[in-house]
């Protein structure tokens, strides 16, 4: 007789989980939103240099940033307690994942237009060479994950 799975929660079970949750997302929305603020903050300066300086619009990307890290946790415990793969929470979810990661490359490569015109091409080859490794550490630690994981019972087996 085969049996449907029962329903993953969509919300931590005790308060210890409660707290490390709301923790994690508030933490998650505060590096957003320091992110989108700071980007606000730079300008070319006199002698046509970075520079860092205050700027108003900082709070309201801030704001912007804020939302968009809570938004994104709220998306992933909607799409987590989804069995159906097919379910619209969890295709919103990777869309939201495909935007969170247009705007962090966008993010990341916005300060370049800064730098020196003579130094740009030597900063974008180390930037590439940067990706290159961290793609490739990241492509190791995937591989050592399902190395170790590989020979683990699934739930409700037993040896």
């Amino acid at each position: 007789m085969i049996t449907a799975p029962a329903p993953r929660p969509s919300k931590p079970a005790s308060a210890a989980d409660d707290f490390f949750v709301r923790l994690i997302a508030w933490c998650t929305a505060a590096g957003f939103a320091g992110m989108l603020a700071s980007l606000t903050c730079l300008s070319r300066g006199a002698n046509g240099r970075l520079a860092i300086g205050w700027s108003w619009w900082s709070l309201p990307w801030a704001a912007v940033g804020f939302a968009a890290g809570l938004w994104f946790w709220r998306l992933l415990w909607q799409a987590e307690a989804e069995l159906n793969p097919l379910h619209p929470a969890r295709r919103a979810l990777i869309r939201y994942s495909f935007v969170l990661g247009a705007a962090a490359f966008t993010s990341f490569v916005y300060p370049i237009r800064f730098v020196d015109p003579v130094r740009r091409t030597e900063v974008l080859v180390g930037l590439a060479m940067a990706m290159v490794v961290l793609s490739f550490m990241g492509w190791l630690i995937w591989s050592a994950i399902r190395w170790v994981s590989a020979n683990e019972l699934k739930d409700g087996e037993s040896e």
